[in-house]
């Protein structure tokens, strides 16, 4: 007897009661681990030709700054959470701080790093897009709310260090 060609919709929604799956094979925690080099410079050729951030003369170390700890602060945050419930969710980043205060130093405007913080979401989302197939499609969504919760939150400690780094300036 073959096999039926449609599946009851019970058989693939989560039940309350199933566990989180580990980081792994199919969740974004495991997807941008093993895929941070590439989407660094993704970010980095992305950047570099937007009109918005290019007209800085920046080596391109200068313009990575601290983006790899801030792509280890969100898979850290994938790796141990669930959908985001309350601001607290985030996570302290002192990378994110020192990232806003670096470019304060190199010429950044308020308004070019909230450019850089989207191209890093637009960036994010494309990697997943490259791995769609290895996606576990149950926990995506959880996932993607975490990232734009987490890279919400590094552009504000950003600012936050922007704005202070601003302030010691002027004392």
């Amino acid at each position: 007897m073959a096999a039926p060609l449609v599946v009851p919709i019970s058989n693939k929604i989560p039940r309350a009661d199933d566990k989180p799956q580990p980081v792994g094979e199919g969740r974004v925690a495991g997807i941008l681990a093993r895929n941070k080099t590439p989407l660094i410079c993704d970010w980095l050729m992305r950047a570099k030709s937007t009109s918005e951030l290019n007209h800085l003369h920046l080596s391109d170390d200068q313009r990575i700054g601290h983006l790899s700890r801030l792509i280890d602060d969100i898979v850290e945050r994938l790796a141990h959470s669930q959908v985001p419930t309350r601001d607290s969710d985030a996570t302290e980043s002192a990378s994110a701080v020192e990232h806003g205060s670096l470019r304060r130093t190199q010429g950044y405007t308020a308004g070019m790093l909230i450019h850089e913080s989207r191209i890093l979401q637009v960036t994010i989302f494309g990697t997943l897009h490259k791995n769609l197939s290895l996606l576990d499609f149950n926990v995506l969504l959880p996932d993607v709310m975490t990232i734009a919760d987490e890279v919400d939150s590094q552009l504000t400690q950003a600012m936050e260090g922007y704005a202070d780094s601003a302030g010691m300036a002027a004392t």
